[in-house]
């Protein structure tokens, strides 16, 4: 089953005005600084740097960094196993196989209520600020909601990172490469049908093979800037002294 997402967003609007006028009187209560409302969504080639790249650029936005916080937000909310929801997002370009259905339990958790969840919970973490990594959020709120970055590199130079990180021999490496990156293709082919690769999907593209971990926060924080995204006057500063 293919989902559309401007349909099921649209959708999803009534149910998400009382969240946003909660958060907006805690915010006003609070006080809240702005800075810490920013929404930056990272995808990422395997072994790119995007995870690293995220954490260190959520700690500078002093923002949440969601990755597995996702998988247990959308568990919660449709008050099923996390493990359930952890081998769907994980294997979802296998969701019509026997083997799928069996571990389903006749479907009792579908592909269509693993995406309402998902929506859900990546609008709550857009209200409140973060850096969100992967699971197509930033076709889920595109560039109204969020500023949307990409980080890529060579088969390589990625594989290499990949053998050092999980000491494995370099054919093993380049053979993961291309098998998670095959099903995050898929994953966003599925829900969205949209290509991962598509540079339009993004306001900023990086390629690590140039650039290190602080080099590319230092340039998603300068793009943001530019695009007109107020931060705190000493965040490249601070970029550093996290680092």
């Amino acid at each position: 089953m293919r989902c559309n997402a401007d349909r099921l967003i649209e959708g999803l609007i009534t149910a998400q005005l009382h969240e946003q006028q909660a958060i907006a009187r805690h915010k006003a209560q609070q006080s809240w600084d702005k800075s810490k409302t920013h929404v930056v969504t990272v995808s990422r080639n395997f072994g790119a740097l995007g995870r690293e790249v995220a954490q260190l650029l959520a700690d500078t936005l002093e923002v949440r960094c969601c990755d597995r916080h996702i998988l247990q937000e959308v568990a919660r909310r449709a008050d099923v196993d996390e493990s359930l929801v952890k081998v769907l997002d994980e294997h979802i370009s296998h969701i019509d196989s026997h083997w799928w259905e069996s571990l389903l339990n006749k479907n009792t958790f579908s592909l269509e209520e693993y995406y309402k969840y998902l929506v859900k919970t990546v609008f709550s973490i857009s209200l409140r600020g973060g850096v969100i990594i992967g699971r197509g959020a930033n076709l889920i709120l595109g560039p109204e909601r969020a500023f949307r970055v990409r980080i890529v590199g060579s088969p390589d130079a990625c594989a290499r990172r990949v053998a050092e990180r999980e000491n494995i021999d370099i054919e093993d490496a380049k053979q993961k490469l291309l098998d998670v990156d095959r099903e995050r293709a898929e994953y966003v082919r599925t829900l969205y049908q949209a290509d991962i690769n598509d540079p339009l999907s993004y306001d900023l593209v990086l390629n690590s093979d140039r650039y290190d971990r602080v080099e590319m926060v230092e340039l998603i924080l300068e793009a943001m800037q530019r695009s007109g995204y107020q931060l705190q006057h000493d965040v490249f500063d601070l970029v550093k002294k996290l680092a």
